[in-house]
């Protein structure tokens, strides 16, 4: 397996000279090729992302690349745009909420058709980010950088604790939430006995899609014509999330968060053993010498381990300008000498290919030597999106985080609140597809 390959220290300098002699299609192109992209709050991001795409000028002369950027959220400006008919070429880097936006609406070039007459190779991708990207069968992107979720956990007090190490590889089958909430209750410490811990064991179990899903559930139906927010494994999912708090008491309550000046995540503060979070939270503590955590594998229920996925994704734009430049365009942004780059130093994220991913391990692995930052990559086939399309996405999301935030809270009875949370969810879907009968 590949990613054997890299455990094994397959160095990026040889991938990368294999890649730049992969052949590229030298289309006849020329004119300009507008692209709508981020303004990244840092910005050597922006700068190497330019570098990038002056390589692409380079490569072909008659061609001028031109940036819309924008900073976030974006979504104002491009509807703009839109609405203009002054469409771009492509959007770079889209992703997945913004890609659901739009999906309908038949904005996104379904890039099949160009693929297939190219003869472009997907198999170099993680499976789940292809999927990720389709839309009712269309491939409306190609993934330029992903995100991926593990368990994070401090070194120091698992120590004091006595605890060994939870695994960093997803074939230990006695790592389950049962084994979790097991190292969550001997981290847990009150000294001083007043029923408030000054150490919490755990900090957060993660988006509750990945947890459903790790015990054989999904919120909705493959055709999403039905809700199943009162499936046995989303009532599981939200169990655990309020059994940690209320039950077991291992974890901070909304409102002891406030009380402790805990603020959103205690594992900052150095005083929660475990937290499961993805790809950015881990990076922010790279210059926190004063915390000293590492990764671990997510925790498995009776359907195996799921992990998260964010995925931005390359998005060319039906009725823009120069399509066949733009095409071009993200076939030399896709290219294996190229993406990795570009997922690193452009995104600070994971490259979505499975030799690639190796130059995040590399890089991060620069700055904190002591962290198993391949973690990330092993996840990577057993993720899911969580900013996956379903109808009316946003009333959606508010009646989830409503009615879902109200049981989490434990101001509503588990079953009861999802049995109330699935009927509110099935009638959007009923007027959902209501509306597009006879269409």
């Amino acid at each position: 397996m590949r990613l054997k390959r890299i455990a094994a220290g397959l160095t990026t300098t040889v991938l990368l000279a294999v890649a730049a002699t992969i052949p590229v299609c030298a289309a006849q192109i020329s004119g300009k090729v507008q692209v709508f992209t981020s303004l990244e709050a840092v910005d050597e991001r922006n700068k190497y992302q330019d570098s990038v795409l002056k390589g692409f000028e380079k490569l072909h002369p008659g061609v001028k690349v031109e940036t819309i950027r924008v900073p976030w959220p974006q979504y104002t400006k491009f509807q703009s745009l839109l609405v203009s008919g002054a469409v771009p070429d492509m959007w770079l880097s889209a992703g997945m909420y913004a890609s659901n936006q739009y999906v309908e609406q038949g904005v996104w070039k379904d890039l099949t058709p160009l693929i297939n007459r190219d003869k472009f190779d997907l198999s170099q991708y993680f499976q789940p980010t292809l999927e990720a990207s389709t839309f009712q069968g269309k491939r409306y992107g190609l993934p330029i950088a992903m995100f991926t979720d593990a368990l994070i956990y401090n070194v120091e007090l698992f120590n004091q604790a006595g605890l060994p190490e939870p695994p960093h590889d997803y074939n230990d089958t006695s790592w389950t939430w049962d084994k979790f909430i097991e190292y969550g209750k001997k981290l847990t410490k009150d000294t001083n006995g007043d029923g408030i811990p000054e150490i919490w064991g755990i900090d957060g179990i993660g988006h509750l899609d990945t947890v459903a899903a790790s015990f054989g559930s999904f919120p909705f139906s493959s055709d999403f014509r039905k809700a199943q927010y009162d499936s046995p494994g989303v009532v599981k999912a939200y169990e655990l999330a309020r059994d940690i708090q209320f039950r077991y008491h291992i974890s901070p309550t909304y409102q002891e968060r406030l009380a402790l000046n805990l603020g959103g995540v205690a594992f900052d503060r150095g005083v929660a053993g475990m937290l499961i979070d993805f790809t950015t939270r881990a990076g922010n503590y790279i210059n926190r010498k004063d915390l000293k955590f590492d990764l671990a594998a997510k925790p498995r229920g009776p359907a195996g381990p799921k992990v998260l996925l964010y995925l931005n994704t390359i998005n060319m734009i039906n009725g823009g300008p120069n399509p066949e430049a733009a095409w071009e365009l993200i076939k030399y942004l896709s290219r294996p000498d190229v993406l990795p780059g570009m997922a690193v130093y452009g995104y600070n994220a994971i490259p979505p290919t499975k030799d690639g991913a190796l130059l995040f391990v590399e890089q991060f692995k620069k700055q904190r030597p002591d962290v198993d930052w391949l973690v990330f990559i092993k996840g990577a086939p057993y993720a899911i999106p969580v900013e996956y399309w379903r109808p009316n996405y946003g009333e959606v999301y508010n009646t989830v985080k409503e009615i879902g935030g109200q049981i989490l809270n434990n101001e509503k009875d588990v079953r009861n609140g999802l049995n109330e949370l699935n009927e509110k969810i099935q009638a959007i879907l009923d007027k959902y597809w209501a509306s597009k009968a006879g269409k």
